[in-house]
């Protein structure tokens, strides 16, 4: 048997190594989908397009369950830092791997994982700026749902105003004006913001359409009555999936004022268990989700919940306020 020269050996093992794998729906395969192996050419909201053998085929977002590819040594590390809860190591890690990064598919995840760790570190006037990037590379972008909206009027919102009126000018970017009309919403610029929300709920992008449908539900949580929160719970089932973090603290909130308590902690606790990288509001979601449990008398499962922030969310100002509602366990 002919052996064939290292090099060569090693050229085809470097090859397959630097195959990508791409996991799609299939509801006739046994497992559920099908893996397609190829060099990822682009994964964008268009679909994700895969060259093998000389040929390239796009397939619909729809069907695109994750990709498993190849990625920086400084990539990983982030990943590592991000997942221990150091966002500022995580951030430095994930810059140098957006340099070092030459796939443009890869930069624009790398630039959402950037977004995720401004939003942890409360640096959302950075968040928004890298968000807004990465939707003019990809107005259809798969991350969409790390957008940092504003779903809860605090004085956070009040200190953004400039840079929310600002994003409310950019009409070229519809993702930009959702932005800003969510920070201005419950200050004095509250009907403005309305009057955006209600424009941008006619928008053929889905994304913003359906999140600024439920931006524009907040002012009314006041005055809601159990059959409007029940229709605004149905509508936010029906949206896809990666979007329904704050739509869904909406509803809680609403739930709330109905004094609907169970219904109201089953709504906000989703937010932590479905979507913890949304960490300000998971947060709050569990302060509320357990204050809605007090009032049920059920305090061991408020002391969970409150446990949870503590431990979770150790940096969240709401902590100090947690600690001192626990309340000693029945012997």
């Amino acid at each position: 048997m002919r052996l064939l020269p290292f090099a060569v050996l090693l050229a085809v093992a470097e090859s397959a190594a630097a195959q990508d794998t791409v996991r799609l729906s299939n509801s006739t395969a046994p497992e559920g989908y099908v893996l397609v192996t190829g060099t990822v050419v682009d994964f964008s909201g268009a679909g994700v397009s895969v060259e093998s053998g000389g040929n390239t085929r796009t397939y619909p977002i729809r069907l695109v369950q994750g990709i498993e590819t190849h990625h920086t040594q400084s990539q990983l590390q982030g990943d590592a830092h991000y997942k221990a809860g150091k966002f500022t190591e995580a951030l430095v890690a994930y810059r140098t791997a957006r340099e070092e990064e030459m796939r443009s598919w890869v930069r624009r995840e790398i630039t959402a994982r950037i977004v995720w760790c401004y939003r942890a570190l409360g640096q959302t006037t950075s968040a928004a700026h890298e968000f807004l990037l990465l939707v003019r590379a990809d107005p259809a972008t798969p991350y969409f749902h790390c957008i940092p909206l504003a779903w809860q009027g605090s004085f956070h919102s009040r200190t953004m105003i400039p840079e929310a009126q600002a994003w409310l000018r950019q009409e070229d970017l519809p993702a930009a004006v959702l932005l800003g009309a969510s920070f201005l919403l419950q200050t004095e610029h509250g009907t403005t913001a309305l009057t955006k929300l209600h424009a941008l709920a006619k928008s053929a992008d889905e994304n913003v359409a359906l999140l600024a449908r439920a931006q524009a539900w907040r002012p009314t949580v006041i005055s809601a009555q159990a059959s409007q929160v029940r229709q605004w719970q149905e509508m936010v089932e029906a949206m896809p999936a990666p979007l329904r973090a704050g739509p869904y603290y909406v509803v809680g909130q609403g739930w709330a004022r109905c004094q609907e308590w169970e219904k109201a902690a089953f709504a906000l606790v989703r937010i932590p268990v479905l979507y913890p990288e949304h960490r300000e509001l998971a947060s709050q979601a569990l302060f509320d989700a357990a204050a809605a449990l007090g009032k049920l008398n059920r305090h061991d499962e408020a002391n969970h919940l409150y446990g949870e922030l503590i431990k979770d969310h150790p940096q969240s100002p709401l902590v100090a306020e947690a600690q001192s509602r626990l309340k000693p366990l029945s012997p």
